[in-house]
């Protein structure tokens, strides 16, 4: 009686280890590998850890509203798969493009962070999101054998507006001449050759602005205020400054030349 008694409590501490080992492995302690307080820390404990603690200390400004929520990772939960990269640095603000990837989705976000007396906090997070029917349609296209021509390019543009930066960067380089031709047409009124290149690139519309009057905007797709395109000007300090607010997103890809989502 005793011998069983001892082996039942043996029986039970052996599951109760091998319970411990399963719950171990399918919820793994998770770390971030940048200094902490760093901007990069900040980044991968709001979009790629599951967990982030104290995370009130590390926000400021509208994010404060959302404080009880939880952020992106918490939810994400290690389900998908997160990248990011700077996009641009100094000593008092940063913004960090985001990537998420799931189920064969991808979603772009973009992070904004602020020096506020040494320690960097985030203030602001924007998703970039077109309307529901661009994702749709591109999934059906995506669907179907051998398109017309027509819609095999129509394609190809529904995919770079939904893809990433990185496809965005390098739609412009791979076409830069044709791009160049582009600005030279718009510059010197011609039309026909205008309208050609534009057809050829599948691009929707090429126009200035009286705010950025020393930039040419070349618009992939616009839908109300939300845009995705390429920018060029000669002038640095005319270009249109990255924010929450509007340009979420704009970075130089080649000397003059530039790529922005806006919302």
């Amino acid at each position: 009686m005793i011998k069983n008694r001892v082996m039942y409590k043996y029986n039970l501490l052996l599951l109760s280890f091998i319970l411990s080992l399963l719950s171990f492995s399918t919820t793994p302690a998770q770390k971030s590998v940048y200094p902490k307080n760093s901007p990069e820390w900040l980044v991968d404990m709001f979009f790629k850890q599951i967990q982030f603690p104290e995370k009130e200390k590390y926000l400021i400004g509208e994010m404060m509203q959302d404080v009880s929520y939880p952020t992106i990772g918490e939810e994400l939960d290690g389900r998908a798969t997160v990248t990011f990269r700077k996009i641009e640095l100094n000593n008092q603000t940063g913004v960090y493009g985001i990537v998420i990837k799931d189920n064969g989705n991808t979603a772009n976000f973009y992070c904004y962070v602020s020096n506020i007396s040494g320690n960097w906090k985030i203030g602001a997070v924007r998703k970039f999101q077109l309307p529901g029917y661009i994702y749709s349609s591109a999934d059906s296209l995506s669907q179907i054998e051998n398109l017309p021509d027509s819609i095999s390019s129509l394609l190809r543009i529904l995919k770079l507006l939904i893809g990433t930066d990185e496809q965005l960067k390098l739609f412009l380089s791979e076409n830069i001449n044709d791009f160049y031709n582009i600005v030279g047409a718009f510059d010197n009124e011609r039309a026909d050759d205008l309208n050609f290149l534009m057809n050829k690139l599948n691009l929707e519309h090429i126009f200035t602005d009286e705010i950025y009057p020393q930039c040419i905007f070349i618009l992939v797709g616009g839908f109300g205020r939300i845009e995705v395109g390429f920018l060029f000007s000669k002038n640095k300090s005319s270009v249109p400054k990255i924010s929450p607010e509007q340009f979420i997103y704009l970075e130089e890809v080649l000397p003059n030349w530039y790529v922005y989502r806006a919302i």
